[in-house]
């Protein structure tokens, strides 16, 4: 007998590797830069596509378009919005170091970002579904701030406190709930492990569908120093010598969010 499908809609928004081609002549980062700039072997990591009702991923890398980011978002505002004009490691993305043109900046808002955010919108139209996780994978440091503490192997957030409460905007999902996740992964990982709502408080996906026809969401951010090498080249998709590693995880954080009483 076959187990059942948790109730669960998993959201990997930033581990796309493949830039358009529509967009390719006017593209000026390399291959290394795009997979250290992005969420590399996410969607190998939270692959459960065969444990959960629903999981909606992309092939765009988020140097390209950032799926975390309201459709507003836009340079000269903010150079790491929705299309961004610089990379993680302020290296300019286009040719034009003034962003990218907008007959670009719609094609890829109409092709990609909106039909992500569509299959979320059809999957929370199954009364199924209890808990939405964003997932992610963070950088061992700030790039920004060389003065701040590292950071923990694992972030949760729910657009609330330290210890997951409410602050000046609604929870994406309760204080309760947060902190059953923080207590069922450091299980799997380690008392201290954890920590919520630092370094992020959640990004746009997690305030956009927050208690959503009253569906919770959160956002998982995990080390990529537990994982993937910080020297050297990378590859798109984990290489045998990797493989084992990203299993495991796959499986412990799996068993952490089964741990949930949803």
């Amino acid at each position: 007998m076959k187990d059942q499908k948790l109730p669960v809609i998993i959201s990997i928004p930033h581990g796309g590797t493949q830039v358009p081609k529509k967009v390719q002549g006017i593209f000026q980062l390399g291959e290394q830069e795009v997979l250290r700039d992005g969420d590399t072997w996410t969607r190998e990591i939270f692959d459960f596509k065969e444990k959960v009702l629903e999981l909606v991923e992309t092939q765009v890398p988020r140097v390209v378009l950032d799926l975390n980011r309201g459709i507003d978002d836009l340079p000269p505002e903010n150079f790491d919005g929705v299309v961004k004009t610089k990379s993680v490691f302020l290296n300019p993305v286009w040719e034009d170091p003034q962003g990218l043109e907008e007959v670009y900046r719609n094609h890829l808002i109409e092709k990609y970002y909106k039909p992500y955010y569509q299959k979320i919108s059809d999957a929370l139209n199954n009364p199924a579904i209890k808990l939405g996780v964003d997932c992610h994978s963070m950088l061992p440091e700030n790039p920004f701030d060389k003065t701040a503490e590292k950071r923990p192997m694992f972030c949760i957030s729910n657009r609330g406190g330290k210890r997951g409460e409410l602050l000046k905007e609604p929870l994406s999902a309760s204080t309760e709930l947060i902190l059953f996740f923080k207590e069922s992964l450091e299980r799997e990982f380690g008392k201290g492990s954890v920590k919520m709502n630092d370094p992020f408080t959640g990004g746009f996906i997690t305030r956009y569908f927050g208690m959503k026809k009253g569906v919770p969401w959160i956002q998982l951010e995990v080390n990529r120093s537990m994982y993937l090498p910080s020297k050297g080249e990378i590859t798109p998709s984990p290489e045998k010598k990797h493989r084992d590693i990203v299993q495991e995880l796959n499986r412990k954080i799996l068993k952490a969010i089964k741990g949930l009483t949803l």
